[in-house]
């Protein structure tokens, strides 16, 4: 098979998988489960065997699309390098969701329906990876949100579910219309609809504008501030789904976008994304500490180490942040989802909320691997040595740091370093907090549960292949520094050099966090704190109180001034009406027409016809003539 034929089908066999589930619906659970795994697993063999094939380097196909007038658009796609690692992401934590979910779910009606939708936004994010052409890149974008529309409303029978759906929507919907004229801007300074065809040696970066435009699109998918409120309560979704969304599609695709751009783009563009990540790290992390719920202080956590990949500002550091925290993330909520899973199961028991941190503690004696898992994927948010956490992150100082040596705005990178090693400590807190609270220490609320003495291997295989992903020698055989290994080879990964001053930041930034964790751990929060929590749903509210004082304003000041201005026409109308009938008809073009008809009519004497009357006046113009002259 040739790379044309296998990029195509890599291309529309997702979508086919997704109509092949909706064929087989009706078919009992069990199959409907399996046959979308083995799609899943066929897919992801056909994203490894394309990447093999390719050895490293990229590959395009092109094709007319329609034509308006003499102008023909194509469909153009391309698989670099950084969308082949993206896809090899998405493949891998597609599958291990689908496979943690046939455990999770397994008492879901509706489970066709979230099989299909996970098959949909594996293809939504497929498609936006590997388009070329802007219009279906924007396209793909949308089919992105409204998977994950779907998903976050998939219990549609509850309310806060519905809401939260909403919220994304809205929210998103807002930063698409940035998105938009970005593209726009982008096609018309760059004289192309192609990504692979903007060069900047003919025309230049693109203008900070147009730049702001396509970052306001990429806040909105990456819970960036200031719209990153949507992602928290996303959390009404299943949490497999969760998973999903929060390591490989609907938030990693606001990143690659910065990375799409990142060539052609200026250096100002660069620094406003990398400040607007700075103080989505520092206040998602500070959000993460204060929150009661397991999967809300996860989404803040999501927000937080999306804003490291923005510090990355879309360069290679940002693209290996992006795959490393995609694979600890997704192992998170699924060890999460475990939890939850397993404190669920003795409800009926307890009456316990199972999301609920107050309810936890001491859960290493029930779900030891679980307890593994969630240890490594939080040495990896913490960026401890042996996991892989520690190369992308130490990856993104080398990068802050190269470039506070050799560009004119280095105190702003020397500040963005700043914000790097507290958000790193703030990161360390919480994550190292919420293990404790979770899995150490004796149950908070006295409950007793039975010993969990069996082998869940629909959960537990999937978190202990992610736990073995995110160890240290994917990236890097030395443990403590950069060597160049086969992942950043295949993928012409740009590694950066980190000062050793920045190790013993880093050192103390794990023991202050730990030491944090230690002296805190007899505090839990009693709620769960939201970001700017007047914003939503106050801002209906403010909303419904504008548009009151707006209608007022509109029918007790404009309507009567327009009522006013109405009635003045009217009246000024009939004023003109009267001028233009008597003044200008009556008397200057009346009279005047009167003074030529009468001219008229007296000289129209001269030309009677009569050869009496012209002699007649022949002697009284020659008796005038000669009165003229005697007198």
């Amino acid at each position: 098979m040739g790379l044309t034929s296998l990029f195509m089908g890599l291309l529309l066999f997702p979508w086919i998988s997704a109509m092949l589930i909706a064929v087989v619906s009706s078919l009992p659970k069990q199959i409907i489960v399996y046959f979308s795994i083995g799609l899943s697993l066929l897919q992801l063999s056909i994203i490894g065997y394309f990447i093999l094939q390719l050895g490293g380097e990229s590959t395009s196909w092109q094709g007319n699309w329609f034509n308006v007038g003499d102008i023909t658009f194509s469909a153009s796609f391309v698989a670099t390098s950084s969308a082949q690692l993206i896809a090899l992401l998405v493949g891998i934590v597609a599958l291990l969701v689908q496979q943690f979910s046939q455990s999770y779910l397994k008492d879901e009606p509706q489970l066709a329906r979230y099989y299909l939708y996970l098959h949909l936004f594996a293809a939504s994010m497929y498609l936006l990876l590997f388009t070329d052409q802007i219009w279906i890149f924007y396209a793909s974008w949308e089919l992105v949100g409204t998977c994950s529309y779907l998903l976050i409303s998939f219990w549609h029978q509850k309310q806060a579910a519905i809401k939260a759906a909403k919220k994304a929507f809205l929210l998103n919907r807002l930063g698409d219309i940035g998105l938009l004229l970005g593209l726009m801007g982008l096609s018309m300074h760059f004289h192309t609809l192609e990504f692979s065809q903007m060069q900047v040696s003919s025309y230049g970066p693109a203008p900070i504008l147009v730049g702001l435009g396509l970052l306001i699109g990429a806040m909105g998918k990456s819970a960036q501030f200031p719209l990153m409120s949507w992602l928290p309560d996303a959390m009404e979704g299943p949490t497999p789904a969760s998973a999903l969304i929060h390591a490989a599609t609907m938030v990693a695709a606001g990143v690659y976008l910065g990375i799409k751009i990142f060539p052609i783009t200026g250096e100002d563009l660069h620094l406003l994304m990398a400040g607007i990540g700075a103080i989505s790290l520092l206040s998602g992390a500070v959000f993460a500490l204060f929150q009661n719920d397991i999967k809300k202080a996860l989404a803040y956590s999501t927000i937080s180490q999306l804003g490291l990949m923005w510090m990355g500002m879309g360069s290679d550091a940002s693209l290996l942040h992006l795959f490393v925290h995609g694979i600890f993330k997704a192992g998170l909520f699924l060890s999460a989802g475990s939890v939850i899973h397993f404190l669920h199961q003795q409800k009926s028991s307890h009456h316990l909320d199972s999301q609920s941190l107050s309810n936890m503690g001491g859960l290493r004696k029930h779900l030891p691997w679980t307890t593994l898992g969630y240890g490594i994927f939080a040495a990896g948010l913490m960026g401890l040595p042996l996991s892989n956490g520690f190369y992308s992150k130490e990856n993104l100082a080398g990068l802050l740091w190269e470039n506070a040596q050799n560009s004119p705005y280095y105190p702003i990178y020397w500040a963005l370093l700043g914000c790097l090693g507290l958000g790193m400590l703030l990161s360390n807190w919480y994550i190292s907090k919420q293990f404790y609270l979770i899995f150490m220490g004796e149950n908070r609320q006295g409950l007793h549960f039975e010993k969990n003495t069996t082998w869940n291997f629909h959960q537990n295989l999937p978190i202990l292949i992610l736990a073995l992903f995110s160890l240290f020698f994917w990236i890097s055989p030395n443990v403590l520094h950069f060597q160049q290994s086969s992942l950043l080879n295949w993928f012409h990964l740009k590694t950066f050099e980190v000062p050793s001053f920045w190790l013993i930041i880093s050192f103390l930034s794990w023991v202050l966090g730990l030491s944090l964790t230690w002296f805190t751990k007899a505090w839990i929060p009693l709620e769960n704190y939201r970001f700017w929590s007047n914003f939503w749903p106050s801002i209906f509210e403010l909303t419904h109180w504008k548009a009151r004082w707006a209608y007022l304003l509109d029918s007790l000041i404009l309507d009567r001034f327009l009522i006013w201005l109405a009635q003045l026409q009217v009246i000024s109308g009939h004023i003109f009406a009267w001028a233009d009938q008597y003044a200008l008809d009556g008397i200057l073009v009346g009279l005047n027409t009167k003074i030529y008809q009468s001219a008229g009519q007296l000289l129209s004497k001269w030309q009677s016809g009569k050869i009496q009357q012209y002699w007649i006046m022949v002697f009284i113009t020659f008796g005038l003539f000669l009165l003229y002259l005697w007198m």
